[in-house]
């Protein structure tokens, strides 16, 4: 994956040496001039910083300013609040300051973590989990210019202590994990990324927060290590950062007797600051003390006691004293006593001022601009944060390969939110990929009620189940629930997945359960849940490593692997685009409705092998009763062509069942000795075979001798008061023939579709129609329905199964196309469809749910030429399988030469711009075309008479699905085409691709093989 970093930006952390030592000649110059005039309580108060708020009362910021004033700190810490106040009170105080003050906050996993309205990216355990490093300097990158978006010049991160007890209360998913090497990588990116935008980095705590289950903020706690194990462990990262140079350490309160035997706190003891730290691990750069109103300090010595012997144990700064008059006030009296002489103090003084000089001035006053939030949540920054959530997936257990998921028709699903009575994120994700059941389940469960359970979900062959009440706290077991474990025993025989949501020990109590697949997304949060549930199916790939261990067989560092297989999901940042250059297909969609174009629509695109962009857009109808939603099913019309036809043939040639070059009477019986018996499947499929275009089996079968008056007329007539559109009136006071349509009920009449009513020898008929329908000679292009209807007849003759079964169990089932099906009123409810028509001619009703087409409509809605139904995303997953070269969730469907042989442009007819069954851009630039002209020569595509656009363009990997029903209530509606909007949305997703500014990502892309 390339991420948009310039190579300039790592630069600036670290400048040429010429530009070093101009930049160090500034410096000096500048603290040097600010040292000589400032009096010793001046350089005293450049030593605390303390704490801020900016959701408290306008009394207590007025205290902060007066004790700014007063005692001229140093700086000042920022907690809670929300950043545009942060914004104003940074500028105040500033103003307020007699020297600029240094900023700072715990941003470890973003100023989100601290502040409403703010951006928190996965905390460090997530992060420890992802292989791909690059992100995490971009994380750091990213956290900082928030930062410095807010006047933060200091960002108390990274947290590089081990995660080696489980039972730590304050440290665990605050950390990168428990490998030494792997935490200092780690940390060193990320404090590369925050000095790339000149924030600070503080690497804490040192020595080594990790191993001890108390709380620094409550106790003392205790590092019983020796030496030579704080050596390899604890103290690894910082020589590892020393050696990078980090410019800041944040020190203790903890107790580590082997580096210092008084039981002194780390953050006040000479020997492991002065002699350990900067002695013998030759640490250079400013020293921050932890918050020294937490109890592992204050129950050593009292306050202003405590802040002198933490300056004297060689730190520089002092953060949040428990009170800064006393502390101000000892640290003033040692200095007049010499206990704190004065070349120590102006020693830290010119440390603190250097680097003001380079994180505090260049960024004094944060901008007042508006756009603060959206500069703070900016789409790429998103795209960040999704991307490190779906990194960090990590795949611990899969038994016989189950995952990602495959044969999906042999699956009967069910989901379990198991801690919750909500359906979750990652329960509405799943169903995005396969018919899934969802069901919440309580965390306590009764003998009976698992028995319950056991029962409920017999019928399903596949429970995945989401651990709601996994939890990081050591203290809470870390969310184990004995009932959880007693119902995974009752449900063994299954395919059992989990997915545990926190750090990966919880997971330790379920692993010998028979569970097949075990992942971890390590956070509870929105994309952590859907990237999890994507992972299931094969839309992401699984490479997260461990970043501490659940056993033996399963330490820090292991992780299973996955591919992308199926579509994922995500944004357009996260592959390189910008959803900013897709918002105006939102506007041509809004106009479409709004000229009465269509009444709603979906927009649907895929690139790369991900959906970036599903939006629905107005409603089913002009009454807007309903509003249009993305699981919408359509009347596909033409469409069926290509997404049922034309894959069955497609199969049937590769398994060398049909020649297309053979005469079509040699496959199916009723051609033989037709004039259409010498014809063959590729002159079908290119409609070069010279048959008619359709026929008009609703006016073949009015009795036009016993009508009064003419069936259309260009002007109104009292018999002629239907308009269907200029110069087109229609009398509806005819009657059907009889033996023909009725309707209403009839004796001897079967029902095709709500409303209407056959005679069935009037099948018969239509269908002698189509075998004795006249040829044109020589065989010319004409885009033929009639074509397609044939391909049918032979498709089921030669597989000796009906269209419509036949699709649903080779392609549709398998490849998750579970709102596909003819025809839609018997397989969906119907509001889950959108109506396509009011004919108020022929049928004389809403026709909804069944198939718009008169010649389907009257061969019983199930034809190969039109009758199927769909929605967007289930038309997606048979486009890209095309686009994979015939690979769909880990299964083969079609080879790929099969795939390249009916994509492709043919050969055979010059003048015809298609492909064997596939519409193809027209070449010739005087001649109209179905696609915009930026559209590639081989991309391939369908629309049908509904207002449905389907089109693959493989060069780009890119899927365009346009769905509407712009034939309701008038079928004679062409604003749709007239004003080009299928094609104008279209060329907008073009020109947004072409203005990439980096390459997409396509190692997780669901791409050719």
């Amino acid at each position: 994956m390339k991420l948009c970093i310039p190579i300039l930006l790592l630069c600036l952390a670290f400048p040429a040496q010429g530009q070093a030592l101009q930049e160090d000649s500034r410096a000096n110059a500048w603290v040097d001039s600010v040292l000589n005039q400032m009096s010793t309580e001046e350089k005293i108060g450049q030593l605390f910083m303390v704490a801020a708020y900016s959701n408290q009362t306008k009394e207590q910021e007025d205290a902060l300013e007066a004790q700014i004033r007063r005692y001229g700190l140093g700086g000042i810490i920022f907690f809670q609040g929300e950043p545009a106040h942060q914004v104003e009170l940074t500028r105040r105080y500033q103003k307020a300051a007699p020297y600029p003050l240094l900023i700072g906050m715990d941003a470890e996993h973003g100023i989100g973590w601290r502040l409403k309205g703010g951006m928190e990216f996965p905390k460090m355990g997530t992060i420890g989990a992802i292989t791909n490093d690059s992100l995490v300097l971009a994380l750091g990158q990213t956290i900082a210019r928030h930062c410095r978006e807010i006047g933060v010049h200091v960002n108390f991160a990274p947290v590089v202590d081990l995660n080696s007890n489980p039972a730590n209360p304050v440290i665990g998913i605050r950390s990168f994990g428990e490998d030494p090497e792997r935490v200092s990588q780690k940390a060193i990116l990320f404090m590369k990324g925050s000095e790339c935008e000149q924030v600070l980095p503080v690497a804490k705590h040192f020595p080594g927060h990790g191993d001890t289950d108390t709380d620094s903020h409550k106790v003392l706690p205790v590092i019983a290590h020796s030496r030579s194990k704080l050596d390899s462990n604890e103290l690894y990262p910082y020589r590892a950062l020393i050696e990078a140079n980090v410019p800041a350490i944040m020190t203790s309160h903890l107790n580590v007797p082997a580096l210092d035997s008084s039981g002194m706190p780390a953050s006040l003891s000479p020997l492991i600051i002065n002699k350990l730290l900067k002695h013998d691990l030759h640490f250079q750069g400013l020293c921050f003390t932890d918050a020294m109103n937490m109890k592992g300090v204050t129950q050593i010595l009292p306050s202003g006691e405590a802040e002198v012997q933490a300056l004297l144990a060689g730190n520089d700064i002092l953060l949040f004293p428990a009170d800064i008059g006393k502390a101000v006030n000892a640290v003033r009296q040692a200095v007049e006593e010499g206990i704190v002489t004065d070349s120590l103090l102006t020693e830290k003084c010119r440390k603190i001022l250097y680097c003001k000089y380079r994180y505090a001035l260049p960024n004094l006053y944060p901008s007042t601009e508006s756009g603060l939030w959206s500069r703070l949540n900016s789409p790429e920054d998103i795209a960040l944060k999704r991307r490190l959530y779906r990194e960090a997936i990590t795949l611990v257990k899969n038994e016989k390969e189950l995952l990602p998921l495959k044969r999906l028709d042999t699956l009967r699903i069910a989901s379990l939110n198991f801690g919750s009575g909500k359906t979750n994120a990652f329960q509405t994700m799943l169903q995005h990929y396969a018919e899934v059941r969802n069901f919440t389940v309580n965390r306590q469960l009764t003998p009976e009620e698992i028995n319950t359970w056991k029962n409920r979900l017999k019928d399903y062959n596949c429970v995945i189940i989401y651990n709601q009440a996994a939890s990081n706290s050591a203290g809470k077991q870390f969310g184990y629930a004995p009932a959880l474990d007693s119902l995974v025993r009752q449900l063994a025989g299954k395919h059992l997945i989990l997915c545990h949501p926190a750090l990966p020990y919880g997971v330790r109590p379920y692993m010998d359960l028979p569970f097949e697949g075990v992942i971890i997304s390590y956070e509870n949060g929105l994309y952590a849940q859907q990237y999890a549930a994507q992972a299931v199916f094969g839309g992401i790939g699984m490479h997260g490593q461990l970043p501490v261990g659940i056993d033996s067989l399963h330490q820090a560092g292991y992780g299973l692997t996955t591919p992308a297989c199926r579509l994922g999901y995500e944004t357009p940042e996260m592959l390189g685009l910008s959803s900013k250059a897709l918002l105006p297909i939102d506007s041509l969609c809004r106009h479409a409705i709004k000229i009465k174009a269509t009444p709603g629509c979906e927009v649907l695109i895929a690139y790369h092998g991900k959906v970036i962009y599903n939006k629905a857009f107005g409603y089913h109808t002009y009454e807007r009763k309903q509003k249009n939603t993305t699981t919408d099913i359509y009347d596909l019309a033409s469409v069926t062509k290509t997404t049922a036809t034309l894959p069955t043939i497609m199969k049937l040639y590769e398994e060398k069942r049909i020649d297309l070059d053979s005469p079509i009477g040699t496959y199916c019986r009723r051609l033989a000795g037709t004039n259409k018996q010498h014809l063959t499947i590729r002159e079908l499929l290119c409609h070069n075979a010279g048959l008619k275009a359709c026929l008009s089996p609703f006016l073949d079968a009015i009795d036009l001798k016993a009508l009064e008056g003419r069936l259309f007329t260009t002007k109104a007539t009292a018999n002629n008061t239907l308009r269907l559109k200029p110069r087109l009136y229609a009398n509806t006071h005819y009657r059907f023939r009889d033996s023909t349509l009725s309707n209403r009920p009839k004796a001897g009449y079967e029902q095709v579709a709500p409303g209407l009513y056959l005679f069935p020898g009037y099948q018969d008929t239509i269908i002698h129609q189509i075998l004795t329908s006249p040829l044109d000679t020589p065989q010319k292009y004409v885009y033929s329905d009639l074509g397609f209807i044939l391909l049918q007849w032979i498709a089921e003759e030669v597989s000796g199964e009906s269209l419509a079964p036949y699709c649903q169990s080779h392609f549709f089932a398998p490849l998750g196309m579970n709102h596909t099906a003819y025809p839609a009123y018997q397989a969906f409810r119907r509001n889950q469809t959108v109506p396509s028509c009011h004919d108020q001619l022929y049928r004389k009703t809403v026709i909804h749910g069944s198939v718009h087409d008169p010649t389907a409509a009257l061969l019983g809605g199930i034809s190969g030429h039109a009758g199927l139904f769909g929605s967007a995303e289930d038309i997606a997953k048979l486009l890209q399988m095309y686009l994979n070269q015939g690979e769909y969730g880990g299964e083969r469907y079609l080879s790929p030469e099969t795939v390249q042989t009916f994509t492709c442009r043919n050969h055979c007819y010059p003048h015809n711009r298609r492909g064997l069954g596939f519409d193809m851009p027209e070449p010739d630039t005087t001649k109209g075309s179905p696609v915009c002209d930026l559209c590639p020569l081989n991309s391939y595509g369908h629309s049908g008479f509904t207002g449905i656009l389907t089109w693959s363009d493989p060069d780009n990997q890119l899927i365009y699905i346009f769905m509407s029903n712009r034939t309701y209530p008038n079928e004679h509606n062409t604003k749709l085409t007239r004003e080009n909007i299928r094609t104008q949305i279209q060329e907008i997703i073009y020109k947004g691709i072409s203005a990439t500014p980096c390459l997409p990502e396509v190692n997780d892309a669901c791409c050719c093989p």
